[in-house]
């Protein structure tokens, strides 16, 4: 039998209010133009936290494995994955800010009644994301 293994390194799950209009067009009910708008925002976004998630990307591969649980990793391994959780922490930092302001600009289209409808369905995907992180803390050993 293998032994448990710690993480290596954890990109927290976001939501992206950008691509939740998108796939909710019709149940915010969009106009054209609007959908329009948002898609050249979605791109723009994409363009911009492109960087980011690469990073990210890169971090996640690095560290992928983790140590075993009773083994002690060594020191410069314990420096590299204490950094590199800086880094996550900073780099989603600036992609939480960057969804942020296209969500902002994107809420700017939208009537009262859309904009009532859209963040109902932030809430929910918020909701079930921490729900999802919930469920999986409560699985770990």
């Amino acid at each position: 039998p293998s032994l448990a293994r710690e993480p290596g390194i954890v990109i927290p799950k976001q939501v992206n209010m950008i691509n939740l209009l998108i796939a909710h067009r019709q149940d915010v009910a969009l106009t054209d133009s609007q959908f329009k708008q948002v898609i050249v925002l979605k791109r723009s976004l994409d363009s911009t936290n492109a960087p980011q998630m690469r990073r990210l990307d890169s971090l996640s591969r690095l560290f992928r494995g983790g140590t075993p649980i009773f083994s002690n990793p060594a020191p410069t391994r314990r420096d590299s994955l204490t950094e590199a959780r800086g880094v996550v922490r900073e780099v989603t930092a600036i992609v939480e800010d960057n969804d942020a302001t296209a969500r902002d600009m994107a809420y700017a289209l939208l009537d009262p009644q859309q904009l009532m409808k859209a963040k109902g369905i932030q809430a929910d995907a918020e909701k079930a994301l921490r729900e999802e992180e919930a469920e999986s803390k409560n699985k770990k050993p």
